[in-house]
């Protein structure tokens, strides 16, 4: 074998064997990332539910071959956009998980929740705030979450800020 045949096939065998180390490393860091709230399809939710204890209104959507309506407390179109914020809650990264035996669901804000969000069959409650990491505790199932809270302003926002239109104002 001449000598630059031989440095082409060793320079192609260390190419190789670089690109198997980057795929190994994106493999490994893949399994260290945070799973999320759910692993639900979020484009194949139907109907999203928002029950609130006392902190805001309730608000009920059902998705048509029109887009988003709100159901409650206005039948009404919603704003696409405000209705994708509600269901990224679902995909949020979760901080830390854990089975919900063992932890006082009361100190958490949990029993009951602040609020409840309903995706199809799938019902995350939301709890109160962590002092120290201000992530947000959550329960789905069994399972007790402690998620980034970025989405609690958006929960907790008023109806008429999701409607597609503003509701006609009241008559004197």
């Amino acid at each position: 074998m001449r000598g630059p045949t031989r440095n082409l096939i060793l320079l192609a065998l260390g190419v190789a064997l670089l690109g198997a180390a980057v795929y190994a490393q994106i493999e490994h860091e893949r399994t260290l990332a945070p799973q999320p709230v759910t692993a639900l399809d979020t484009d194949k939710v139907r109907r999203l539910e928002i029950v609130c204890m006392s902190v805001c209104r309730s608000r009920r959507f059902e998705r048509t071959d029109a887009g988003w309506q709100m159901l409650e407390p206005y039948a009404q179109p919603a704003r696409a956009e405000a209705v994708a914020h509600l269901l990224a809650v679902a995909r949020a990264p979760a901080r830390m998980r854990a089975d919900v035996r063992g932890y006082d669901l009361h100190k958490l804000g949990l029993a009951p929740p602040l609020l409840t969000l309903r995706l199809d069959d799938t019902q995350i409650a939301v709890g109160d705030e962590d002092p120290i990491e201000h992530d947000r505790y959550m329960l789905v199932g069994e399972q007790l979450l402690r998620v980034p809270d970025r989405f609690s302003a958006r929960l907790l926002e008023a109806p008429e800020g999701e409607l597609a239109t503003p509701p006609p104002a009241p008559k004197d």
